[in-house]
C-alpha cells in the first residue's frame, strides 16, 4: 500500500461516516518547508458531532488492517487516537467536539475579547493555534469550516513565560535533580535513568524555549525539531546520554544541572525574574555523586566544556 493509497483509504472512510463533520489534516505533511519522508506520520483532527462513538479501539481497522490501536489523554486535554497500520503507516487522530470547536474559532476572531474567556477555552485556542496554526488542510467539512479555520489568520496575543512559570519549572527542577541524585547514590540506576528524562528534561527544555523566543528562534514542544532551534552550545550540553552505571548517571546529572543553571539565569537576567541560589543544593548533589563513584576530585570539578 503506497501513501497515496493510504491517504485515500482515511479519506474514504471518513466520507461513510456520517457522525464525522469534518476531517482537518495537519502536522508535518501540511506544514510548508516540513521534512516529510516515509518515517513521517499523519495527523488529523476528527471533528465529531457525537464522539463518544469513536472512543473505541475497533474503527481504525475500518481504515485498513491495523497492527495497534493507543488511546491517551494529551497533555493538552484532548482526546486522541493513535494506531499503527499495515505497513508501518502511522496515523493520529484528535477526537474534537464539534460544538466546542466552533466556540474555539467564534472566540479565535475575537482577541480583545479575551479578558472575558474562561482560562479553558484560552487554553483550547492556544492548543488549535499550536497544533494547526503550522498549517492545515481541510479535507471534509466545506466552505464552512474552512471559513472558522480561517480564524487562525487573526493575530492573537503569544502566551507569556510569566515569572510563577519560570517560578514552577525552576522549583520543580531542583527537586527533582536531588531525586535523581539519591536513586543514583542508592543504586537505583533505572529509575535515576527513567526520571531523568521524565522529569528534568521536561523542565530543562521548557526553558530552553523561552531562551530560543529571545533569541528570535522559534521553539516547538516536546523537543520537536529542536535540532532547528537549538543554539549550538545547547545542542552540544543537550548530547549527554544516560545509562544505568553510576559513572554516567552522575555525569549526565550534572551536565543537566549545569545546563540547567545557564539557561535559569540567561532567563532571569532577561525578564528580571527573581533566582534563588541552589549552590547550597548543586554541592550536595556533586558531593553525594561523588562518594557514590568514587571519583570525589573529578566529579566536584565536572563541568559540560
Amino acid at each position: 500500500m503506497t501513501a497515496e493509497e493510504f491517504e485515500d483509504r482515511i479519506v474514504s472512510w471518513a466520507r461513510r461516516k456520517p457522525e464525522i463533520e469534518a476531517l482537518v489534516q495537519i502536522g508535518s505533511r501540511v506544514q510548508q518547508n516540513a521534512v516529510v519522508d516515509e518515517w513521517s506520520d499523519w495527523d488529523y483532527q476528527l471533528i465529531l458531532r457525537k464522539p463518544a462513538r469513536f472512543y473505541h479501539e475497533g474503527w481504525p481497522k475500518e481504515i485498513a488492517p491495523c497492527w495497534q490501536v493507543h488511546f491517551e489523554r494529551t497533555p493538552r486535554q484532548a482526546t486522541k487516537l493513535s494506531a499503527v497500520f499495515e505497513s508501518g503507516w502511522e496515523a493520529e487522530f484528535v477526537l474534537l467536539p464539534v460544538w466546542q470547536m466552533k466556540i474555539v474559532f467564534w472566540a479565535m476572531r475575537r482577541p480583545r475579547a479575551m479578558s472575558w474567556f474562561p482560562p479553558a477555552l484560552i487554553q483550547g485556542i492556544s492548543n488549535v493555534r499550536m497544533v494547526a496554526g503550522a498549517g492545515y488542510r481541510v479535507i471534509l467539512g466545506g466552505p464552512a469550516w474552512e471559513r472558522r479555520y480561517c480564524a487562525l489568520q487573526v493575530a492573537w496575543p503569544d502566551t507569556e513565560f510569566t515569572a510563577d512559570d519560570f517560578r514552577h519549572h525552576v522549583a520543580a527542577f531542583w527537586r527533582h535533580a536531588v531525586w535523581v541524585g539519591k536513586k543514583v547514590m542508592r543504586g537505583e540506576l533505572r529509575a535515576a535513568q527513567r526520571w531523568h528524562h521524565v522529569a528534568l528534561c521536561e523542565h530543562t527544555y521548557a526553558l530552553l524555549m523561552e531562551e530560543a523566543r529571545i533569541a528570535g528562534r522559534n521553539p516547538r514542544p516536546e523537543a520537536r525539531q529542536a535540532e532547528l532551534w537549538l543554539a549550538a552550545r545547547r545542542l552540544e550540553q543537550t548530547s549527554v546520554g544516560t545509562a544505568p552505571t553510576p559513572d554516567q548517571m552522575a555525569k549526565a546529572l550534572l551536565a543537566q544541572v549545569t545546563l540547567f543553571q545557564e539557561a535559569s539565569r540567561s532567563i532571569a537576567v532577561h525578564h528580571g525574574f527573581e533566582l534563588a541560589d541552589h549552590g547550597p543544593l548543586e554541592t550536595w548533589i556533586r558531593d553525594g555523586l561523588a562518594r557514590a563513584t568514587d571519583r570525589t576530585s573529578s566529579i566536584r570539578g565536572w563541568r559540560t566544556k
